[in-house]
Protein backbone atom coordinates (compact mmCIF):
# COMPACT_ATOMS: atom_id res chain seq x y z
CA UNK A 1 0.00 0.00 0.00
CA UNK A 2 2.52 3.05 0.54
CA UNK A 3 4.19 1.83 -2.72
CA UNK A 4 0.79 2.35 -4.45
CA UNK A 5 0.28 5.98 -2.29
CA UNK A 6 4.03 6.92 -3.61
CA UNK A 7 3.22 6.07 -7.09
CA UNK A 8 0.09 7.98 -7.24
CA UNK A 9 1.45 10.86 -5.58
CA UNK A 10 4.20 10.96 -7.84
CA UNK A 11 1.97 10.94 -10.94
CA UNK A 12 -0.18 13.40 -9.94
CA UNK A 13 2.87 15.62 -9.25
CA UNK A 14 3.79 14.69 -13.04
CA UNK A 15 0.20 15.45 -14.12
CA UNK A 16 0.43 19.33 -12.38
CA UNK A 17 4.01 19.92 -14.24
CA UNK A 18 2.53 18.67 -17.23
CA UNK A 19 -0.43 20.92 -16.90
CA UNK A 20 1.05 24.20 -16.16
CA UNK A 21 4.38 23.23 -17.93
CA UNK A 22 7.12 23.86 -15.77
CA UNK A 23 8.80 21.59 -12.71
CA UNK A 24 8.31 24.04 -9.41
CA UNK A 25 4.55 25.09 -9.79
CA UNK A 26 3.23 26.43 -6.16
CA UNK A 27 3.16 23.20 -3.67
CA UNK A 28 3.36 20.42 -6.20
CA UNK A 29 6.82 19.27 -4.87
CA UNK A 30 4.65 18.76 -1.63
CA UNK A 31 3.59 15.31 -3.51
CA UNK A 32 6.84 14.37 -4.48
CA UNK A 33 7.52 14.43 -0.29
CA UNK A 34 4.56 12.39 0.35
CA UNK A 35 5.54 9.86 -2.35
CA UNK A 36 9.50 9.99 -0.64
CA UNK A 37 7.57 9.79 3.19
CA UNK A 38 5.22 6.62 1.73
CA UNK A 39 8.31 4.93 0.20
CA UNK A 40 10.43 5.11 3.46
CA UNK A 41 7.78 4.11 5.44
CA UNK A 42 6.51 0.80 3.07
CA UNK A 43 10.71 0.00 3.18
CA UNK A 44 11.68 1.06 7.40
CA UNK A 45 8.01 -0.12 8.74
CA UNK A 46 9.20 -4.15 9.69
CA UNK A 47 12.61 -2.35 11.56
CA UNK A 48 10.27 -0.55 14.06
CA UNK A 49 8.19 -1.62 17.01
CA UNK A 50 4.36 -2.56 16.37
CA UNK A 51 3.53 0.11 18.47
CA UNK A 52 5.51 2.86 16.41
CA UNK A 53 4.28 1.68 13.36
CA UNK A 54 0.26 2.27 14.56
CA UNK A 55 1.53 5.90 16.20
CA UNK A 56 2.82 6.41 12.56
CA UNK A 57 -0.26 5.43 10.47
CA UNK A 58 -2.98 7.05 13.18
CA UNK A 59 -1.03 10.30 12.87
CA UNK A 60 -0.75 10.18 9.36
CA UNK A 61 -4.63 9.42 8.56
CA UNK A 62 -5.73 12.23 11.15
CA UNK A 63 -3.81 14.47 8.82
CA UNK A 64 -6.30 13.49 5.94
CA UNK A 65 -8.85 13.84 7.99
CA UNK A 66 -8.21 17.19 9.65
CA UNK A 67 -7.84 18.34 5.86
CA UNK A 68 -10.95 16.56 4.53
CA UNK A 69 -12.76 18.62 7.20
CA UNK A 70 -11.47 22.50 6.64
CA UNK A 71 -11.89 21.16 3.27
CA UNK A 72 -15.78 21.05 3.44
CA UNK A 73 -15.91 24.43 4.84
CA UNK A 74 -13.59 25.46 1.87
CA UNK A 75 -16.31 23.48 -0.41
CA UNK A 76 -19.46 25.64 1.03
CA UNK A 77 -17.85 28.58 0.73
CA UNK A 78 -16.93 27.90 -2.68
CA UNK A 79 -20.18 27.52 -3.70
CA UNK A 80 -22.24 30.23 -2.30
CA UNK A 81 -23.76 32.74 -4.67
CA UNK A 82 -22.82 36.28 -4.73
CA UNK A 83 -24.16 38.68 -2.76
CA UNK A 84 -26.05 41.83 -5.28
CA UNK A 85 -25.74 45.10 -4.20
CA UNK A 86 -21.71 45.04 -3.87
CA UNK A 87 -20.01 48.47 -3.86
CA UNK A 88 -16.52 47.34 -4.70
CA UNK A 89 -15.01 44.10 -5.86
CA UNK A 90 -11.42 43.39 -5.03
CA UNK A 91 -9.83 40.88 -7.05
CA UNK A 92 -6.94 39.07 -5.67
CA UNK A 93 -3.68 38.56 -8.02
CA UNK A 94 -1.67 35.44 -8.73
CA UNK A 95 1.19 34.65 -10.93
CA UNK A 96 1.82 36.56 -13.88
CA UNK A 97 4.27 34.77 -16.58
CA UNK A 98 5.94 37.66 -17.68
CA UNK A 99 2.88 40.05 -18.84
CA UNK A 100 0.39 37.33 -19.42
CA UNK A 101 -1.80 36.03 -17.05
CA UNK A 102 -2.31 32.70 -16.07
CA UNK A 103 -5.30 30.49 -16.45
CA UNK A 104 -5.99 30.71 -12.48
CA UNK A 105 -6.27 34.29 -12.63
CA UNK A 106 -7.76 34.48 -15.58
CA UNK A 107 -11.13 32.66 -13.72
CA UNK A 108 -10.93 35.09 -11.43
CA UNK A 109 -10.74 38.07 -13.63
CA UNK A 110 -13.60 36.59 -15.89
CA UNK A 111 -16.21 36.01 -12.29
CA UNK A 112 -15.39 39.43 -11.75
CA UNK A 113 -15.91 40.74 -15.17
CA UNK A 114 -19.13 39.29 -15.23
CA UNK A 115 -20.77 40.22 -11.79
CA UNK A 116 -19.31 43.87 -12.82
CA UNK A 117 -21.27 43.81 -16.41
CA UNK A 118 -24.47 42.62 -14.09
CA UNK A 119 -24.08 45.41 -11.32
CA UNK A 120 -22.99 48.67 -13.57
CA UNK A 121 -22.76 50.46 -10.33
CA UNK A 122 -19.90 48.23 -8.58
CA UNK A 123 -16.29 49.53 -8.97
CA UNK A 124 -13.41 47.15 -9.03
CA UNK A 125 -10.32 46.95 -7.74
CA UNK A 126 -7.66 44.67 -9.07
CA UNK A 127 -4.57 43.65 -6.46
CA UNK A 128 -1.19 42.15 -6.71
CA UNK A 129 2.47 43.51 -6.73
CA UNK A 130 5.43 42.57 -8.55
CA UNK A 131 6.92 39.20 -8.06
CA UNK A 132 9.61 36.72 -9.49
CA UNK A 133 9.05 36.16 -13.34
CA UNK A 134 6.73 39.03 -13.47
CA UNK A 135 7.60 41.92 -15.79
CA UNK A 136 4.59 43.85 -14.59
CA UNK A 137 2.67 44.13 -11.57
CA UNK A 138 -0.05 41.71 -11.62
CA UNK A 139 -2.22 44.68 -10.74
CA UNK A 140 -1.51 46.19 -14.62
CA UNK A 141 -1.79 43.02 -15.83
CA UNK A 142 -5.36 42.22 -14.18
CA UNK A 143 -6.74 45.82 -15.15
CA UNK A 144 -5.43 45.33 -18.98
CA UNK A 145 -7.17 42.09 -19.44
CA UNK A 146 -10.43 43.86 -18.15
CA UNK A 147 -9.83 47.14 -20.55
CA UNK A 148 -9.38 44.60 -23.13
CA UNK A 149 -12.30 42.97 -22.47
CA UNK A 150 -14.57 46.13 -22.66
CA UNK A 151 -14.33 47.17 -18.99
CA UNK A 152 -14.16 51.01 -18.49
CA UNK A 153 -10.60 51.69 -16.80
CA UNK A 154 -12.19 54.18 -14.56
CA UNK A 155 -14.22 51.51 -12.78
CA UNK A 156 -10.82 49.88 -12.05
CA UNK A 157 -8.03 50.93 -8.99
CA UNK A 158 -5.19 49.44 -8.76
CA UNK A 159 -3.21 48.13 -5.97
CA UNK A 160 0.67 47.10 -6.96
CA UNK A 161 2.26 47.03 -3.93
CA UNK A 162 0.81 43.69 -2.37
CA UNK A 163 2.50 40.03 -2.01
CA UNK A 164 0.15 37.71 -0.08
CA UNK A 165 -3.61 37.83 0.05
CA UNK A 166 -3.17 39.38 3.74
CA UNK A 167 -1.58 42.59 2.03
CA UNK A 168 -4.27 42.39 -1.19
CA UNK A 169 -7.00 42.98 1.39
CA UNK A 170 -5.09 45.46 4.04
CA UNK A 171 -3.09 47.52 1.39
CA UNK A 172 -6.72 47.86 -0.20
CA UNK A 173 -8.43 49.31 2.56
CA UNK A 174 -5.68 51.79 3.19
CA UNK A 175 -6.21 53.43 -0.52
CA UNK A 176 -9.75 53.36 0.11
CA UNK A 177 -10.38 54.62 3.16
CA UNK A 178 -13.61 53.70 4.50
CA UNK A 179 -14.02 50.59 2.77
CA UNK A 180 -13.99 48.25 5.10
CA UNK A 181 -17.51 49.63 5.75
CA UNK A 182 -18.74 49.44 2.49
CA UNK A 183 -20.50 46.07 0.80
CA UNK A 184 -17.46 44.70 -0.41
CA UNK A 185 -17.10 41.30 -2.17
CA UNK A 186 -13.70 39.40 -2.61
CA UNK A 187 -13.19 37.58 -6.11
CA UNK A 188 -10.86 34.77 -6.21
CA UNK A 189 -10.66 30.67 -6.55
CA UNK A 190 -13.42 28.72 -5.37
CA UNK A 191 -10.32 26.51 -3.38
CA UNK A 192 -9.29 30.29 -2.27
CA UNK A 193 -12.43 32.23 -1.24
CA UNK A 194 -12.53 31.20 2.23
CA UNK A 195 -9.55 31.94 3.31
CA UNK A 196 -9.44 35.26 1.97
CA UNK A 197 -12.90 35.85 3.68
CA UNK A 198 -11.25 34.84 6.95
CA UNK A 199 -8.27 37.16 6.22
CA UNK A 200 -10.56 39.99 5.47
CA UNK A 201 -12.05 39.74 8.42
CA UNK A 202 -9.01 40.17 10.83
CA UNK A 203 -7.69 42.86 8.73
CA UNK A 204 -11.30 44.28 9.82
CA UNK A 205 -13.38 43.95 7.00
CA UNK A 206 -17.32 44.37 8.00
CA UNK A 207 -19.20 43.54 5.38
CA UNK A 208 -17.09 41.47 3.35
CA UNK A 209 -18.61 38.82 1.10
CA UNK A 210 -17.19 35.75 -1.25
CA UNK A 211 -17.48 36.06 -4.62
CA UNK A 212 -16.30 32.52 -5.73
CA UNK A 213 -14.61 32.17 -9.25
CA UNK A 214 -14.25 28.76 -10.71
CA UNK A 215 -10.66 26.37 -10.18
CA UNK A 216 -8.80 24.22 -13.13
CA UNK A 217 -9.81 20.58 -12.22
CA UNK A 218 -5.81 19.28 -12.30
CA UNK A 219 -5.04 21.96 -9.50
CA UNK A 220 -7.40 21.90 -7.58
CA UNK A 221 -6.55 18.93 -4.89
CA UNK A 222 -3.05 20.54 -4.79
CA UNK A 223 -4.36 24.02 -3.87
CA UNK A 224 -7.03 22.95 -1.49
CA UNK A 225 -4.28 20.59 0.19
CA UNK A 226 -2.49 23.73 0.52
CA UNK A 227 -5.13 25.88 1.27
CA UNK A 228 -6.11 23.98 4.21
CA UNK A 229 -2.84 24.20 5.75
CA UNK A 230 -2.63 27.76 5.23
CA UNK A 231 -6.10 27.97 7.20
CA UNK A 232 -4.43 25.96 9.84
CA UNK A 233 -1.79 28.01 9.87
CA UNK A 234 -3.67 30.98 10.84
CA UNK A 235 -3.95 30.88 14.64
CA UNK A 236 -0.58 30.05 14.86
CA UNK A 237 0.16 33.11 13.29
CA UNK A 238 -2.18 35.37 14.95
CA UNK A 239 -0.09 33.98 18.20
CA UNK A 240 3.40 34.63 17.19
CA UNK A 241 1.79 38.51 15.74
CA UNK A 242 0.32 39.06 19.50
CA UNK A 243 3.81 37.36 21.53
Amino acid sequence: MPFVTAAVCLLYYLMICRYVGRWNSTFSRFWICCGLVSVCYGIAGGWFPTVMIQALSFAWILFWVVILAVWIRMAVFGHRQAAGNLEYLIVLGAKVDGTRITSSLKLRLDRAYTYATANPSVRIVVSGGQGRGEDIPEAKAMADYLVSRGMKRERIFLEDQSSTTEENLRFTAQMLPGLVTRRVGVVTNSFHIYRACLLGKQVGYKRLFSVPAGSEPVLYFNYVVREALAVLMLPLKRYIIRH
